[in-house]
């Protein structure tokens, strides 16, 4: 019976608390965040600060990148906790500055129309109010809990990742707040996620007059078509992993033999370690051979997102979010997804269970139509505020 009472305190307060999120969403698309933006950054933290400040915060960590801004890291700390997990949302956006004048925030219906409002603004209102709910209702489990606000995700998160690797020390969990393209007939918990790499490729050749000097010459765009063809014929259909190019540039007049020729690529799909070993030999080995000797290629790549692999912890955890959602009457379905995000990041610094989809439903994600859900603010919120209630009952799975 306390357990049923439980949950129906927290529905009432996510409902009392829902309008208060969604005015804060409309706070934060009503200006720029894009990634790099430090101005908008700025603001960003200090609407962060000042919705944090109404919890009982025992200490906040700032760490700042210059030229990308400043990562948040709000703490609660038991004085025994047994055990530490993370809570993880992004703050950057995709959209350049101008672009959230230019596009409002509006509500038409059950929609919020603002721009990074799902991915991932909703992602710290809906992790800020579940821990404030269960905070105020004395009902937070007995664990630290980290609440990790990012921004540079939306381009692979290359300092955040060092925020992250030194936060994975010692925590049992993460749980990812980025938001989810679907409907609330259930919720997708995200287990594994597969990794991508990005990187460039230039040609040097040697120009030469189009007509009366032809053969003086050494074309980079040839040289640079057959590298495309040999890297296309990497695509692995059977295990979804592709190998794609755009954009493509090189020459100057057409009468001109190019002597320069660059491209741009993306491999995405890697399910592992093994995945990318594999893709890093298949890239390296374009270096090897040129068609034409009178050529010279190089080529640079990075890891944009490794992959997240699902572990036993993770199994464990998602089925005690699906009890909390039997108790809240919500069907909670484990699956597995191509996308890329920071669950990966985390995974790969060895933290025993990453969870991601407890943030917001939304659509049109990365587009100016972009739009979100506004009644699954409360439902996603008691969502995780049950599944902390749950870690407060069970524990953290070992």
């Amino acid at each position: 019976m306390g357990e049923e009472q439980d949950i129906i305190k927290i529905q009432e307060k996510a409902e009392a608390y829902a309008p208060k999120q969604l005015e804060l969403l409309k706070k934060f698309a009503s200006f720029d965040s894009v990634t790099g933006y430090e101005e908008g950054n700025r603001e960003v933290i200090r609407i962060l600060k000042e919705e944090l400040g109404k919890l009982r915060i025992d200490r906040i960590d700032e760490e700042y990148f210059e030229g990308t801004g400043t990562h948040l890291i709000a703490r609660i700390i038991p004085e025994h906790p047994d055990g530490r997990i993370l809570l993880n949302a992004h703050m950057d956006t995709v959209f350049p500055v101008g672009y959230t004048a230019a596009n409002p925030p509006s509500v038409e219906g059950d929609w919020l129309h603002g721009l990074g409002t799902t991915d991932c603004k909703a992602g710290f209102v809906i992790s800020c109010y579940a821990v404030r709910i269960m905070q105020e209702l004395g009902l937070l489990p007995n664990l630290e809990i980290d609440m990790i606000y990012s921004c540079d995700e939306e381009i692979g998160s290359p300092t955040a990742q060092k925020v992250f690797e030194k936060e994975s020390k010692g925590a049992d969990a993460v749980f990812i707040f980025e938001g989810e393209q679907a409907e609330m007939d259930h919720v997708d918990i995200i287990t594994a996620r597969k990794g991508v790499i990005l990187g460039s490729m230039d040609v040097k050749g040697v120009e030469a007059h189009a007509g009366i000097a032809y053969m003086d010459g050494h074309s980079a765009i040839r040289e640079l078509a057959g590298k495309i063809i040999k890297y296309y014929n990497f695509n692995d259909y059977e295990n979804q992993i592709y190998y794609n190019v755009a954009p493509i540039s090189g020459g100057r007049p057409n009468g001109v033999v190019a002597g320069d020729a660059h491209m741009e690529f993306c491999v995405a799909g890697l399910r592992g370690p093994e995945d990318f070993k594999t893709a890093e030999a298949n890239l390296d080995s374009l270096t090897k051979d040129t068609e034409d000797p009178g050529c010279s290629v190089s080529i640079a790549y990075h890891t944009l997102f490794p992959a997240c692999i699902r572990t036993e912890q993770s199994g464990k955890l998602v089925d005690l979010t699906a009890k909390a959602g039997d108790l809240l009457g919500m069907k909670v379905v484990e699956k597995a997804t191509p996308g890329a995000a920071d669950a990966a990041w985390f995974s790969s610094f060895g933290i025993p269970a990453a969870l991601d989809g407890y943030g917001a439903v939304g659509k049109n994600i990365h587009t100016t139509d972009e739009c979100l859900y506004i009644p699954c603010l409360p439902k996603k919120t008691e969502l995780f505020a049950a599944t902390l209630l749950m870690l407060r009952e069970y524990g953290l799975p070992r």
